[in-house]
């Protein structure tokens, strides 16, 4: 029994020592083969960039095929008309100087290289860039190279805000070549969507993308022979109303109406003319908030600003109005007062005099009310649902 005991433990240790040794040529077959492989990449490296210029352009025409990935909006200038979003380019062509067998480099299918080291197509879009970081290209072995740069762009956009805060903006932006035309690159868009909206785009609490399209168009100038091929690609943007019905509509038109309720007051209330006056003072400082977020002037003016305008010329006739029922009802009362008359006969036709002008201002008041109150209704359904 001792024996076979033995035998069995030099069995295990037999076993145990070829599983180390297994386990160490596999790590040195790993590290012999990650040392091929940077042998392989430098010497293909030396290869490609050995005899390579990066100012010579590859075979004319150069098929490049661009296409735009939208990230996010990262807001919206009305007052000079700017759209900043952030983007992600994805350009793709074809250089006949980076081809090779990957079976003679160990394999390797793709190599990154600095976007400086290589001829790359100028395509610049007609927007003011305001970040652009610096990635590398990747290069496959049949030619293909892909570029992914992010991109953030400051887009001028003509924005209509007539139906403000309900109020949705197209706005355009158009990528080309600055210096070669359709002859030395033909720019394309691929099979797949060529405007897209990120999986994660960042979120606007205040804009939302209703779409993202793109179009390719070639135009040929009456002063050259040459074609030029251009991109537009096309962002539709909407207003997220929420915000904007509780910061702006409802207090515009809840203060108006209020203008109304001035005209229920009894004519002898000289804080009539104070209350009115007050909401005066509110629709002005409204309007003045307006037109520091939109311009309210021009063609493209909202209605809301119409409106607002038509409701501080209401607060105006209604401090005079209110102004001319003070003084009917006050002004005889006043001035019987100031004769100090004592006789019984004179202090009656007084009250009966002041009586009937304070129901004179107050027939003025009804009055008054029902007329602007139809103009109100008729003027700010026009305005607001023009």
């Amino acid at each position: 029994m001792a024996s076979r005991g033995s035998v069995m433990l030099v069995g295990l240790c037999l076993f145990y020592l070829s599983g180390c040794g297994g386990q160490g040529s596999y790590n040195e077959s790993k590290a012999d083969l990650q040392a091929q492989q940077h042998s392989g990449r430098h010497k293909l490296l030396a290869y490609l960039l050995g005899l390579y210029n990066p100012l010579v352009i590859p075979r004319t025409p150069v098929n490049v095929t661009y296409s735009m990935v939208l990230t996010g909006v990262d807001g919206v200038d009305e007052k000079e008309g700017i759209l900043r979003i952030s983007t992600i380019q994805r350009i793709k062509w074809f250089d006949h100087r980076f081809q090779w067998d990957p079976s003679e480099y160990h394999g390797i299918q793709w190599v990154n290289l600095p976007a400086k080291k290589l001829w790359g197509p100028d395509l610049r879009p007609h927007a003011q860039i305001l970040e652009e970081e610096e990635v590398n290209l990747r290069i496959h072995s049949g030619g293909t190279i892909y570029h992914y740069p992010p991109m953030r762009l400051a887009v001028p956009c003509e924005m209509h805000f007539a139906y403000y805060p309900f109020d949705s903006h197209s706005c355009s932006l158009k990528v080309e070549s600055w210096s070669y035309d359709g002859n030395m690159i033909n720019l394309t868009l691929p099979d797949y969507p060529a405007a897209e909206l990120a999986t994660h785009e960042q979120p606007n609490n205040q804009w939302k993308v209703q779409s993202f399209t793109a179009d390719r168009h070639v135009v040929k100038y009456v002063c050259c022979e040459e074609t030029w091929v251009s991109l537009t690609f096309n962002i539709m943007l909407q207003r997220q109303v929420r915000e904007y019905t509780v910061r702006v509509l409802a207090p515009s038109v809840v203060t108006s109406l209020l203008i109304l309720l001035c005209f229920l007051i009894p004519p002898h209330c000289g804080e009539r003319i104070l209350f009115v006056s007050i909401l005066l003072l509110c629709i002005l400082l409204q309007l003045f908030h307006l037109n520091l977020t939109v311009p309210i002037r021009g063609p493209d003016a909202p209605y809301l600003a119409d409106f607002l305008c038509f409701s501080v010329f209401l607060a105006f006739f209604s401090v005079v109005e209110s102004v001319l029922s003070l003084n009917l009802s006050r002004g005889v009362s006043e001035s019987r007062k100031s004769d100090c008359r004592e006789d019984t006969e004179e202090f009656g036709i007084q009250a009966k005099t002041s009586t009937g002008m304070t129901r004179i201002a107050r027939f003025i008041d009804v009055g008054c009310f029902m007329v602007f109150s139809f103009i109100f209704a008729v003027a700010g359904g026009v305005i607001l649902n023009p």
